[in-house]
């Protein structure tokens, strides 16, 4: 990827996860944001909106740090697993699963026993994940189910891990939001970005000259080069 397309990715991600986050707080964070706009407080309401905008930008960060991780992770446990790396991506995933629910259940759930209020999170994070691997399968056209999968769930819940230890509710919303729709944008316009880069060092090298267009030679054509090549050497030892 070009250092212009890379930047239009990073900066959109960082987009997604500012406006995600203001939108939640809106939303969920009455008391800490929407009040201010309420009672007509403009100066602690930009006070309070800028250090949400300030939030989601870090959230954006986590989630494209993440995604360059999971794509050397990927490239990784295929050259060294091959084809058994799909089954020890599902088996990653559904350890993920149960540790969405068990890390926030051992911090606030251990003295009234209700487990049953923390299994809301796994739930939206697999359902959407299943949403956006599925339409991942679609746009490329090759059986990428899984590892979108592995992208949507586990890395979402490695992201996750610091904030499940907050109480506050609000803050674990717009970080959760932010975090699934910063993820399935890469995840999905990752392609596109590839092939404008391609594009655009294409273009560069065809205004230089230096532009040669790659022709795979067909089978045929190799055999009849082999062939040359070995009665050349059989007339040389004769």
């Amino acid at each position: 990827m070009t250092l212009k397309n890379l930047g239009k990715f990073y900066g959109i991600t960082l987009l997604i996860g500012l406006v995600v986050t203001v939108i939640v707080s809106l939303i969920f964070g009455y008391d800490k944001l929407t009040v201010y706009l309420v009672q007509g407080e403009l100066g602690e309401f930009l006070a309070a909106l800028i250090w949400f905008m300030g939030y989601g930008l870090l959230i954006a960060s986590i989630s494209q740090l993440a995604f360059f991780a999971y794509l050397f992770i990927h490239q990784m446990g295929q050259g060294i697993f091959r084809s058994g790396w799909n089954a020890i991506q599902v088996v990653i995933i559904l350890f993920a699963i149960v540790d969405l629910v068990y890390f926030r259940y051992l911090r606030f759930g251990q003295k009234d026993g209700d487990i049953l209020k923390f299994i809301w999170i796994p739930i939206l994070i697999v359902i959407f994940g299943i949403v956006v691997s599925i339409y991942k399968n679609k746009l490329t056209g090759k059986n990428v189910f899984i590892p979108a999968m592995f992208f949507m769930v586990v890395m979402t819940t490695v992201e996750l891990i610091p904030f499940l230890k907050v109480k506050d509710m609000m803050w674990l919303y717009c970080t959760i939001f932010a975090l699934l729709l910063c993820n399935a944008f890469q995840l999905l316009s990752l392609p596109k970005y590839n092939k404008a880069s391609y594009e655009e060092r294409k273009a560069r090298k065809i205004a230089n000259g230096t532009w040669v267009e790659e022709t795979p030679e067909s089978p045929s054509k190799n055999v009849k080069n082999t062939q040359i090549v070995t009665h050349k050497k059989k007339r040389k030892k004769r």
